[in-house]
């Protein structure tokens, strides 16, 4: 049962503030190109006003990606220290950090993200500069960037490892998701910021520019989170039960009442205040209803971070479609070592007792994505020791009468983040291959 105290995992907060540095960083770069360039095209009187903003706009860019990077390394060491059972200080050693980066799908992501930071602090510097930058390629490529940076975060989550329809659906769901919230929720701050100078500055025709923009692109945005939400909670909560009965479920039905509130907040300042500040010929009255309109954007962009403090919380839970139905909840032997790996095709849980070097025996149960039990016409286990160039140790596993699968006479010569591959022979062209790390102590 997850618990409020579960709360001083490094691991959420790591979490929490790369999703919203991530947000932030590219909803910059949403704002910049399709709000406030068009805004500023004919600014009027307000001649400062485009200086200020890309000047805001910097800052806030490269706040956020300096917190991206900082945040990602951090995640990085908590999750290896996670996948291994070691504390975050032991992961530098014994390969540990280098195998969840090789062989690991939140390693392969975790580089690529990298990269795609570093290509974005390239692009930084000439775009968010005092003078425009007309180039639609450059801007078309920078977008592009953006997107791709907060959309690749799908595959830190659980939308990686699905099979079949799955691999391809719920993925391209969570991808679009994740860069409608940065188009819409990463544009607030910037949005807020806009109205607030401009107010100061007297240019209500940069605001009313704005204004239209960012409501035309929010209408967008909120359609593709609505709709890609409903993908993503069919395939990670499945149920009602799953829903009202996981405490995935429950912070889910948060999060969707959250959202829903902002939805509300965005209803009234796209019918009420929006006309108030294009039609309103009265200078008075439209920066009354700027003022209320920015005022609502910080508070929705304060409901915004307590949904990304929750979605930092889902991701370190297991989804509420497996873990309303995972049959197995018996305490594992403190002599053990353990690791649960799942994919949307299948899912193992593999034990080796005694987990340190010696001899050992390796348990392997099967399971179907509903948590029965996968039939399997043979099981092959491969264990890799921790060192650089170790060669891999194949054995075939033999079925007892539990439905488990066995093999005995494990060698494991010395401790340290071993790799476990379990591959189970499904039908004559079907296999499963399961892969994930595992920790094997020092003989006692």
């Amino acid at each position: 049962m997850w618990a409020v105290s579960s709360l001083i995992d490094p691991l959420i907060y790591a979490r929490a503030v790369h999703f919203a540095a991530t947000i932030m960083a590219a909803g910059a770069v949403f704002f910049l190109v399709f709000i406030a360039e068009p805004a500023f095209h004919d600014p009027g009187g307000a001649m400062r006003l485009p200086a200020i903003i890309r000047n805001r706009l910097t800052w806030i860019a490269w706040i956020s990606l300096a917190a991206a990077a900082v945040s990602d390394a951090a995640w990085l060491v908590f999750t290896a220290a996670s996948m291994s059972g070691r504390p975050p200080a032991e992961v530098f050693a014994q390969g540990v950090l280098w195998t969840v980066l090789d062989q690991t799908e939140f390693g392969n992501d975790w580089l690529l993200r990298s990269v795609l930071a570093c290509l974005l602090a390239a692009a930084f510097a000439p775009f968010l500069s005092a003078q425009r930058i007309k180039s639609v390629w450059f801007k078309a490529a920078l977008v592009a960037l953006a997107a791709a940076f907060a959309g690749s975060l799908a595959w830190a989550g659980h939308a990686a490892g699905g099979v079949g329809v799955e691999a391809i659906v719920h993925p391209a769901a969570d991808v679009l998701h994740l860069v409608a919230a940065a188009a819409w929720v990463g544009a607030l701050i910037p949005l807020a910021l806009l109205l607030s100078a401009a107010g100061h500055d007297g240019s209500i025709a940069i605001a009313r520019a704005a204004t239209l923009r960012f409501s035309t692109l929010g209408i967008a945005s909120v359609a593709t989170l609505l709709v890609t939400g409903i993908v993503n909670s069919w395939y990670l909560a499945g149920s009602i039960a799953a829903l009202l009965g996981t405490d995935y479920g429950r912070l889910l039905l948060a999060k969707i009442a959250l959202f829903l509130g902002m939805v509300a907040i965005a209803a009234v300042n796209r019918f009420r205040l929006t006309p108030r500040i294009v039609q309103n010929a009265n200078t008075a009255a439209a920066q009354a209803a700027l003022r209320q309109l920015r005022g609502n954007a910080t508070v929705e962009a304060a409901v915004g971070a307590i949904v990304i403090v929750i979605v930092a919380v889902l991701g370190t839970l297991p989804p509420g479609a497996h873990a309303h139905h995972h049959p197995t909840d018996a305490a594992i032997s403190a002599d053990a070592a353990f690791v649960h790996i799942h994919t949307g095709q299948g899912m193992a849980d593999v034990t080796i007792m005694p987990g340190r070097v010696g001899t050992a025996r390796a348990t392997i149960r099967l399971w179907n994505e509903d948590f029965g039990p996968l039939d399997a016409q043979g099981v092959t286990f491969t264990l890799t020791g921790p060192t650089a160039g170790s060669k891999p140790t194949t054995r075939a596993a033999s079925q007892r009468a539990d439905e488990s699968w066995q093999v005995d006479g494990i060698e494991l010569l010395q401790p340290g983040n071993w790799t476990v591959v379990v591959t189970a022979v499904l039908g004559p062209s079907e296999r499963l291959v399961l892969d994930a790390p595992i920790v094997i102590e020092p003989k006692q």
